[in-house]
């Protein structure tokens, strides 16, 4: 094995270790331990990446299953895209485009009837009463 590996192997067993012996005494370190170890994973495939100068299916499998890890598993995956989704769209319907841009006018440009209910129903009175 190589060096690196038993390297990360051993920090993470001491993590996991201290993780148990802090949690008998009260301190529990679950969810920052996941937050640490999903950022190292993802921060060891990004630096494999960086070195071939192309992605490996070792990058690649680091840095899923770091995201995978830092974001609580495939549900945490799932409930990020859908809110980033949902910000997006948000955002899409708060910012004007602009072909509504284009198409503003002026009410004043135009001459404008009114067709409101009670026009029709005055000028059927008025030709009732001229009969």
């Amino acid at each position: 094995m190589k060096r690196t590996g038993k390297a990360v192997g051993g920090f993470l067993l001491i993590l996991i270790g201290a993780s148990l012996v802090l949690s008998l005494l009260g301190i529990h370190l679950g969810g920052l331990l996941g937050v640490i170890l999903g950022i190292a994973l993802v921060y060891w495939g990004y630096n494999i990446y960086q070195e071939r100068g192309r992605w490996s299916f070792s990058s690649v499998a680091l840095i899923a299953l770091g995201a995978i890890i830092l974001f609580g598993g495939l549900g945490g995956i799932m409930s990020l895209l859908i809110g980033i989704g949902l910000v997006y769209g948000g955002y899409r319907l708060l910012k004007p485009s602009e072909e509504e841009d284009e198409t503003k006018f002026e009410l004043d440009d135009y001459d404008v009837q009114s067709n409101s209910t009670y026009d029709s129903i005055d000028e059927e009175i008025a030709r009732l009463v001229n009969k």
